[in-house]
């Protein structure tokens, strides 16, 4: 923890959001607990009087109940203050269902169900999406969790994005099974009251072995688990006593010291424990050190070793430039304790998943720049004018300008691609860099043209985390994806398939061309811009919802028209 202390409170917190580990940190905060929607639905919707069982058939007890329960859920939802976009019909939904995945399965199946069958087909379904969500994101988050602190004792730069190690080597479910091997297994016993307790001390390995070895299997992973805390039970048991003041702590801080430390500590503890009942089984030459696979958990490679290493993945790299990448790892100076060397993981490379063949590295030019601003200002405008002809059955020219052009999107895109050059390596970032990018953009754009016309071509009152009207996170939220597929695939695939394809004078005279006739729309746009029913609305009014597709009806030139807003509330 000395040696990264942000890094694993970030891990530690990541982990106990997505994959509900650690639900106490979270209590005194906000409640929720994944693992008990469904069991909840079912409690709150199948409780029927003895009598009534006699009498009625099952399916339609259900039924009866189902529809008491709809009926609750549309008044909760209609005295919501959000009424508008996406996020606030997720959120209204969540709160009235009391699950996140049966609200987001009822807000699709809003527009063809109603009543009873919507809330009992929503909770099905929401339960099958829960169960998903439990075997193939919060088991193999748990696994990438542990492979991150038996990383981090070793290596002191560790990133956090180990946890989805599994991901990136196809080895998700595989990991998956053997956790859902550990958990029957664990439940079977607890049915016993006290050998539940004791086995989950036996199974505490199985984590750590499918994170250091993905190929096991889930018999093997409990069977060795078992061998490495025999005898050790007891001992683990008081290591976890050890922690109890830290969490009392917690109890009288709302859950912080557990979030600032007592997670993190504990979890960093536990791998401890593993690497050194590991380097006990060795020492010993137990029957099952097989399975430790992995050499470079505690023994970081030689520099030679790891040099040779990255120059045979340059050689297997897709790409043109892999003659230049081998020359840079030759001279580069390479420190084998910064980071874990992935390149020389057990999964054999040839079963491993390979990125797409796509450089977004490649160099745009000017030309290249002023062509894509074009091409995604068009693209923009088609948007818009597609989606105002499908709600209302009208062809509208959106937009402040008259040509087929909506600067917002052209602008915004070719902003996060130069400005975050230097961040395309690091996609996470680059999503968040590029939100904060956008809402700059829209929120400017917004006050700009208000302050010049005295009209708002978007507002987004009603939206469920707006500001002012001018942006809304679920409009952000589409600017930050579209702008991440912007970065990493369409502009680099536009440039190598198209654009870089036209000879130079050709691109020269398209991008002149184009330019002179924007500079003359925007001449005239100045005096006389493009406004009116569809379009823009007086300053200070509120766009309304309609009340048939339950979505915005006013104009935008910016992310109104973002795919999730054409959903039903």
């Amino acid at each position: 923890m000395k040696k990264h202390y942000w890094r694993v409170i970030a891990v530690c917190f990541l982990v106990s959001f997505m994959a509900g580990s650690n639900n106490d940190t979270f209590s005194a905060v906000f409640s929720y607990d994944s693992s008990k929607e469904a069991i909840d639905a079912v409690q709150e919707n199948t409780v029927f009087d003895i009598n009534d069982i006699q009498e009625k058939k099952p399916l339609d007890l259900l039924l009866e109940q189902f529809e008491k329960q709809s009926e609750k859920e549309e008044e909760m939802i209609e005295r919501s203050p959000y009424k508008e976009g996406v996020f606030s019909a997720i959120f209204n939904r969540t709160v009235a269902t009391g699950s996140v995945f049966s609200g987001i399965i009822a807000l699709f199946l809003d527009p063809i169900l109603e009543g009873a069958w919507l809330s009992l087909i929503s909770a099905a379904a929401g339960a099958a999406l829960l169960f998903f969500w439990w075997l193939l994101v919060r088991n193999v988050i748990q696994v990438g969790s542990c492979r991150f602190f038996l990383e981090a004792h070793t290596y002191r730069e560790t990133r956090g994005n180990r946890i989805f190690f599994l991901y990136k080597i196809g080895r998700m479910w595989r990991a998956a099974l053997i956790m859902l091997r550990k958990f029957l297994y664990q439940w079977l016993w607890s049915l016993t009251i006290v050998g539940g307790w004791i086995k989950g001390y036996s199974y505490l390995m199985v984590p750590y072995l499918a994170a250091e070895n993905p190929n096991l299997k889930g018999r093997e992973a409990i069977r060795i688990s078992q061998n490495m805390m025999k005898g050790n039970k007891w001992r683990a048991f008081l290591l976890d006593c050890s922690f109890l003041g830290w969490h009392v702590l917690s109890f009288f801080t709302l859950g912080l010291v557990d979030i600032f430390y007592a997670n993190s500590y504990k979890a960093g503890a536990r791998a401890g424990l593993y690497l050194a009942l590991r380097e006990q089984a060795l020492a010993e030459g137990a029957g099952y050190c097989h399975v430790f696979t992995d050499a470079y958990l505690t023994c970081p490679p030689e520099k030679e070793e790891l040099r040779a290493a990255f120059e045979r993945e340059a050689v297997f790299a897709e790409g043109d430039d892999w003659k230049a990448q081998r020359e840079r790892v030759r001279e580069a100076e390479l420190d084998v304790l910064k980071e874990y060397p992935a390149v020389l993981f057990t999964v054999p490379e040839e079963l491993r998943i390979r990125r797409p063949g796509i450089n977004y590295h490649c160099r745009y030019g000017i030309t290249g720049i002023i062509l894509l601003f074009f091409i995604f200002s068009f693209a923009g405008w088609c948007w818009e004018v597609g989606l105002h002809l499908v709600q209302s059955g009208e062809f509208v020219n959106r937009g402040v300008f008259y040509g087929p052009w909506l600067p917002i999107y052209g602008s915004g895109g070719v902003l996060v691609l130069v400005a975050l050059k230097k961040l395309r390596d690091r996609p996470v970032a680059t999503f968040f860099m590029t939100v904060l990018i956008c809402g700059v953009v829209e929120y400017g754009t917004s006050w700009a043209l208000e302050q010049m016309y005295g009209v708002r071509w978007w507002d987004y009152s009603g939206y469920f985390l707006q500001l002012n009207g001018r942006i809304c996170a679920e409009g952000l939220l589409v600017f930050g994806l579209g702008g991440c597929a912007f970065i990493y695939i369409l502009a680099p695939l536009m440039m190598e398939t198209g654009i870089r394809r036209l000879s130079v004078k050709v691109r020269v005279l398209l991008c002149v061309l184009l330019l002179a006739l924007f500079a003359a729309d925007f001449w005239y746009s100045r005096e006389t811009p493009n406004s009116g029913e569809g379009i823009s609305g007086q300053s200070g009014e509120v766009f309304r919802a309609d009340s048939s597709l339950g979505v915005r009806t006013g104009g935008t030139t910016g992310t109104g028209g973002c795919p999730l807003a054409c959903w039903k509330r």
